[in-house]
């Protein structure tokens, strides 16, 4: 039997950069949110496969080599053939392919059985993605480390709109231009929250997202689009998707459909009034109950 499963995407409200770690890697602090664009995801036992709609080789593809590192922790065969049908922009900075690495890995302890905590899940995704542990709890997470450190956070539902300029970015390209204007010393994470509950957005910067800016031409065109609007875009990670809080405005969708940019209204999911997130546990079900948004244009 097929299994249908719901792969969300995120945000990165705000990223800061604190230095270089010995690995190579950075230490991050980062506010992740899952918004409501997402792939579809179809499971179901058999033969070892995982195959998209864009046609991504297997062996580049990050929900096999997490599949790999499942059979390794597990020590059995992972018999399954998966099939991604992509919507979430690839190299947006949006954490596709980390999402499916949860999406899949949390469907095949499901279906076969394995009964792996959602520790020993993170373990597993963390090896293939920094991103991929914060999309076990979805909704509206501190990350930290290499951004594989998760603390679920209570925030505010919110509607963001979502500008992809066609463009690809890949994150240790831009991370290897990091310098040290871009690190911070200190982030008073306590006070960042706080802000962030009342509403107030203006406490979000991303370090990262501004180099990529400067670095991608199509990324920096789109943030200065969004100033001359009014608005102040916030780049999503390494980019190349730029945000901003709020509905889509008019100007905003004819501007982005002159320049075949793609738009994405979205609000935050995992997130009630008081801000409460839900059991994210259930292999995808909660967001099948939802409907997804699609570009606009």
């Amino acid at each position: 039997m097929v299994r249908k499963f719901i792969s969300p995407a995120k945000l990165n409200l705000g990223l800061w950069i604190l230095g270089k770690r010995p690995d190579g890697y950075h230490e991050i602090f980062t506010i992740y949110q899952a918004i409501s664009l997402w792939d579809e995801i179809y499971v179901k036992e058999g033969p070892l496969k995982v195959e998209t709609s864009i046609d991504i080789p297997q062996e580049e593809n990050l929900v096999y080599k997490a599949l790999m590192e499942l059979q390794k922790v597990t020590g059995k065969e992972i018999e399954v053939s998966v099939y991604i049908q992509k919507r979430i922009p690839v190299g947006g900075g949006l954490g596709g392919g980390s999402s499916n690495v949860a999406t899949v890995l949390k469907a095949v302890n499901q279906l076969l059985g394995l009964s792996l905590s959602q520790e020993e899940l993170a373990y597993v995704a963390g090896k293939v993605s920094s991103d991929a542990p914060f999309f076990l709890w979805g909704g509206s997470a501190i990350g930290e480390g290499r951004g594989e450190k998760i603390t679920p956070v209570e925030l505010p539902h919110a509607v963001f709109t979502v500008i992809y300029p066609g463009v690809s970015v890949s994150t240790r390209w831009v991370y290897r231009h990091v310098g040290q204007e871009e690190l911070t010393d200190r982030v008073d994470s306590d006070k960042i929250i706080s802000l962030l509950k009342e509403g107030r957005w203006e406490v979000l910067e991303n370090a990262l997202g501004r180099l990529a800016a400067r670095l991608v031409p199509a990324v920096g065109e789109v943030v200065r689009f969004l100033e001359d609007l009014g608005y102040r875009g916030l780049v999503s990670g390494s980019g190349a998707c730029v945000f901003y809080v709020g509905r889509l405005d008019e100007r905003v969708r004819e501007g982005a459909h002159l320049r075949g940019w793609r738009v994405f209204e979205v609000e935050s999911l995992g997130c009630s009034s008081t801000g409460r997130a839900p059991d994210f546990g259930s292999g995808g079900s909660w967001f099948e109950s939802r409907h997804p948004s699609f570009p606009l244009l």
